[in-house]
């Protein structure tokens, strides 16, 4: 979040309340995400299995990279592609879009209950910077998000087994620096 601060300046003296709002936004997605585990593994698991049949013995990379351009228009998808050894210059690449469950209901329920207590403070922000304020609110997510695929590619690999131990599945923006999620680099 803190790269998209700088280009917006209008709401740097709430970052207490920002983080404080975080704190409790990321609580509720983390008990979403706990009590809807299977169903989210089930729906990761049929992507990654997808994405490795078709790029079959071509497969070198996996990365897993929040949208900008979703968390833009709120949908807050991640793009899951498989690439080849020439990674982003893959001309052949495969790819997935995997929505963020609960994550849109948590950003814009925050940010409404952040604009009504500003409001009541007598505090203004204009209905135009609602939607900016939105975008790089969801960027306070990151880690939940790494964390959350972490665990995901984790229990996939150990019911992969052997089959995926030559691919390097990664998380982080995309074409920018990633992590490696679940164990180390092949």
């Amino acid at each position: 979040m803190d790269q998209h601060k700088k280009s917006n300046q209008f709401y740097m003296g709430f970052d207490k309340e920002l983080n404080e709002l975080s704190v409790q936004g990321i609580a509720k997605l983390e008990r979403y995400l706990e009590t809807h585990k299977e169903e989210i593994e089930k729906e990761f698991t049929l992507i990654m299995n997808t994405l490795i049949g078709k790029k079959k013995n071509d497969l070198r990379y996996i990365v897993i990279s929040p949208l900008c351009s979703s968390f833009i228009t709120g949908e807050y998808e991640c793009l899951i592609a498989a690439y080849n050894e020439n990674i982003y210059l893959d001309m052949n690449e495969e790819y997935e879009s995997f929505k963020i469950p609960e994550l849109e209901k948590v950003v814009k329920e925050d940010i409404k209950k952040f604009v009504k207590e500003l409001e009541e403070k007598e505090t203004e922000i204009e209905d135009y910077k609602v939607p900016q304020l939105e975008f790089d609110y969801a960027f306070m997510y990151f880690d939940t998000l790494r964390n959350l695929f972490n665990e995901l590619v984790i229990n996939f690999k150990q019911k992969q087994g052997l089959e995926v131990r030559n691919i390097d599945i990664s998380f982080g923006w995309y074409m920018e620096r990633t992590q490696i999620l679940g164990g180390e680099r092949p």
